[in-house]
């Protein structure tokens, strides 16, 4: 959420400008060079207000109430994000390659204890320092993810470079919200979806012929899955199979 207020300002530096209420809902305020008012939503549920030096604080402040109706909707998303996310806890379960996998949390006591995550005897142990809060235990089962993940990419990587007759560009893992994989037929660089680590092991393979087929058709028309089905016959059932089942964080 944007509104233009200003431009040609000085690099100048960050300001907090405190909390504004609206309602029961703080709002921070932090004066940047940007050039328009700036409302986002962090990932703690909070809101953030960036607010261009020269504009004055009433504007910041009819601009909160004007967006009131989308931070109430956003409070409803991120409240039905928070019910159904994983919490890390002892005794809760991991989608993780295809299985549901318990989790066992072991608490540190010592002061410099950092969160490491392993895949133990039947579960993932989670070590993490007494207290640790959600985000850095996800931190660290998001390494181990990544982990395995190139771990398992890399025999696929090669089997499908073979198929094709080409070579991979650059390989990167992070989390992707809409999509299981991106290439850029240009640079030849493949992204891949870390949640991939929760799926059964053929998505993986689904996804990266699907991948190396864009080096050869950027787009999804008939050519592309024409070449895609003749390397892959089951890539439509595959698809449709990886695209319905619940993604896990």
């Amino acid at each position: 959420m944007s509104v233009k207020a200003g431009s040609n300002q000085k690099v100048r530096r960050v300001r907090d400008e405190g909390v504004y209420w609206l309602g029961d809902t703080p709002v921070y305020l932090t004066r940047k060079n940007v050039r328009n008012l700036r409302l986002r939503i962090d990932v703690r549920g909070e809101f953030h207000l960036s607010i261009p030096w020269r504009a004055p604080m009433s504007l910041a402040r009819d601009f909160l109430h004007e967006q009131s109706a989308w931070i109430a909707r956003q409070q409803e998303r991120f409240s039905r994000r928070q019910a159904t996310q994983p919490q890390l806890v002892d005794g809760e379960t991991v989608a993780w390659w295809g299985q549901d996998i318990p989790l066992k949390i072991v608490e540190n006591p010592h002061p410099r204890a950092r969160a490491v995550a392993e895949v133990g005897a039947g579960a993932i142990v989670l070590n993490v320092p007494v207290g640790a809060p959600l985000e850095k235990r996800q931190r660290a089962l998001d390494k181990l993810r990544k982990t395995s993940l190139e771990i398992r990419l890399a025999p696929v990587l090669a089997k499908w470079a073979a198929v094709f007759e080409t070579e991979p560009g650059a390989v990167r893992i992070r989390r992707m919200k809409s999509r299981w994989g991106s290439c850029n037929p240009r640079t030849r660089a493949l992204t891949f979806n870390l949640e991939l680590s929760a799926k059964d092991p053929k998505y993986l393979d689904y996804v990266v012929a699907h991948e190396f087929t864009h080096y050869f058709h950027p787009n999804h028309g008939p050519e592309f899955h024409a070449l895609l089905s003749a390397k892959l016959p089951q890539e439509r059932q595959l698809h449709r199979a990886l695209n319905r089942r619940k993604r896990t964080a």
